[in-house]
């Protein structure tokens, strides 16, 4: 071992009197990657230093340890703050470290070091370097060649990881150990999670909310990794992963498809992406919860381009008999009763209540569900697959040119406005391809709904509250008219329903 060797070199360099005082050492220790937190390393550093100080006659005053801390990557070190803090303050006299690059890999860490010990007189001894003394031109040119050399090994690192990291992904390994919907670490679908995430798809598509999806996971007992429980947040940022499509991505671009099996279809992903991602996706949860056609009706008043928003008012009334109206609630006779009312905050100019156009809607969209040509509303909609195998298949070609074009920019053929070109236009093709597979798959938004049959009607009035927006958001236009001089009396006509798509 070459350790001895230079402990021998360092003593030869340093031989004391015997009365000299006591020089107190700061000594550290730090190992790059401990996740485990096993300390193997750090302890044998340990050893080490307190036998280097030993050899030069040092006490060790204190150790100062930063486990699984990287040098190189600007992670912050506590303890090596600690430690110069110490020093400056004169607790310490002298510093130890096991090996230069423990303390500093890099040229401007260590001239930021040099004007913190060279007034002071403070020496440093590391085991590859030997004794530095910063006041000594031949100590600070040995410091700064062992330093380069250390800035150079990274740099060197650097690029064989990402290398490494590119090749990996091109071949579709993953990146990731574990995740929900797999069996622990083997990359297999679990069958407990898996339809539940498959199912969580189908219900955005169909208009579920993310709370909804959450209520499904928690209710299953289906936690995340974490164990705890699921959120609309977490949800939404679990939806968004890739890696559920069996797509292998790199620096958060899709390069390829993934060695594992896939959780759900890359066109359902993407389409679910598309509703996840849409501007102005559904107002709060909150609000829509309470007041579930909130955001869904357009105002009707001239020149006003707002939307309907619910809250809750109070009425009075001779008592509400029976089971209450849609938007009501159930008080005793003579009371007030509190009642949802649809109002534009834009003009403040119309309103409507709940209870007329909730049942008004239903019994709308039901209807026309129900018509025999309904089918053909929809027709234009429905899935080819042999369309989507096309159209996947021009995504990994395109992919492809993604892929190529980073690796010719790794390997310096191109530089970075090339680069960033080149995917602008693969982008902008993908964007096309995107929207006809968003367009494919509107027809999931009627599922469970027998269109074209008379039991279209109770489907309808079966939907969950966003299932039902969703439906509407597909369907139809739905403009509230202002109520207009003397009208004291609900007037159906006020609600005016234009098809999506039909010829004005």
């Amino acid at each position: 071992m070459m350790l001895p060797i230079v402990w021998n070199t360092l003593k030869g360099m340093t031989s004391t009197d015997t009365a000299k005082p006591q020089i107190r050492a700061a000594c550290y220790c730090r190992i790059s990657s401990d996740p485990h937190d096993k300390r193997a390393g750090v302890t044998r550093q340990k050893e080490d230093l307190t036998a280097s100080c030993d050899v030069l006659g040092w006490t060790p005053a204190e150790f100062y340890v930063d486990n699984d801390r990287s040098a190189s990557n600007g992670q912050r070190r506590e303890n090596w703050e600690r430690l110069l803090d110490d020093v400056k303050a004169g607790k310490r006299d002298a510093i130890a470290v096991w090996n230069q690059d423990r303390g500093w890999r890099k040229m401007s860490d260590l001239e930021s070091l040099r004007p913190q010990l060279e007034p002071l007189g403070v020496l440093l001894a590391t085991t590859n370097i030997g004794v530095i003394d910063f006041r000594n031109a031949d100590d600070v040119f040995r410091a700064q060649v062992s330093t380069a050399m250390s800035e150079m090994e990274v740099a060197k690192m650097k690029v064989r990881m990402r290398r490494a990291a590119r090749q990996k992904a091109e071949q579709g390994r993953p990146q990731w150990k574990r995740a929900f919907g797999f069996l622990g670490d083997t990359y297999q679908l679990d069958p407990k999670t898996a339809p539940l995430v498959k199912q969580a798809y189908s219900s955005i598509l169909a208009g579920s909310s993310l709370g909804d999806i959450a209520r499904v996971f928690n209710d299953a007992e289906a936690f995340g990794l974490n164990g705890r429980p699921w959120t609309p947040s977490t949800v939404s940022l679990f939806l968004r992963k890739p890696r559920n499509a069996g797509l292998r991505t790199h620096n958060d671009a899709i390069v390829g498809q993934g060695t594992w099996p896939a959780l759900v279809d890359e066109s359902t992903f993407k389409a679910a992406l598309d509703v996840l991602n849409a501007p102005g996706r559904a107002p709060g949860r909150k609000s829509v919860r309470a007041h579930p056609l909130t955001g869904v009706m357009r105002c009707g008043k001239k020149d006003c381009d707002g939307y309907l928003t619910g809250k809750w008012a109070m009425q009075p009334t001779g008592g509400i008999s029976g089971r209450p109206k849609a938007g009501q609630k159930k008080q005793p006779s003579g009371q007030v009763a509190h009642s949802i009312v649809y109002s534009c905050k834009t003009c403040r100019g119309v309103s409507i209540r709940a209870e007329h156009v909730v049942p008004l809607l239903y019994r709308l969209i039901g209807g026309r569900l129900a018509m025999k040509d309904a089918e053909n509303l929809l027709k234009a909609k429905i899935h080819d697959e042999r369309e989507a195998e096309k159209m996947r298949a021009e995504k990994s070609v395109l992919y492809a040119q993604i892929a190529k074009a980073n690796d010719e920019y790794d390997n310096g053929i191109i530089d970075g406005a090339r680069l960033a070109g080149r995917k602008e236009k693969v982008n902008e093709k993908l964007a096309v391809i995107e929207r006809k597979e968003q367009d494919a798959e509107m027809l999931r938004v009627f599922d469970g709904i027998p269109v074209g049959t008379p039991a279209a009607v109770d489907a309808v009035k079966r939907l969950s509250d966003d299932r039902f927006r969703a439906v509407i958001d597909v369907l139809c236009t739905v403009t509230v008219l202002p109520v207009g001089k003397g009208g004291k009396t609900f007037n159906p006509d006020r609600v005016v329903i234009d098809p999506k798509g039909a010829k004005k």
